[in-house]
């Protein structure tokens, strides 16, 4: 039963409120930086660019 979520892809998940960004199979419901009940973006990387794995690049958050 464990094998099954090993092979179950993380993504990348981009804090609608303050930016942060947290590697899980699908999103937390509170941000563990804000504190906040926020939506989160996938912004895991699909594209050749950058090697399908991680973040993609275009979206990290600006400061």
């Amino acid at each position: 039963m464990a094998e099954n979520n090993q092979n179950i892809m993380k993504n990348t998940w981009k804090c609608s409120n303050c930016g942060n960004t947290v590697v899980e199979i699908k999103p937390p419901e509170i941000c563990p930086s804000c504190k906040q009940k926020c939506e989160f973006m996938n912004v895991t990387c699909y594209q050749p660019d950058c090697g399908f794995t991680g973040m993609d690049k275009r979206l990290k958050p600006t400061k």
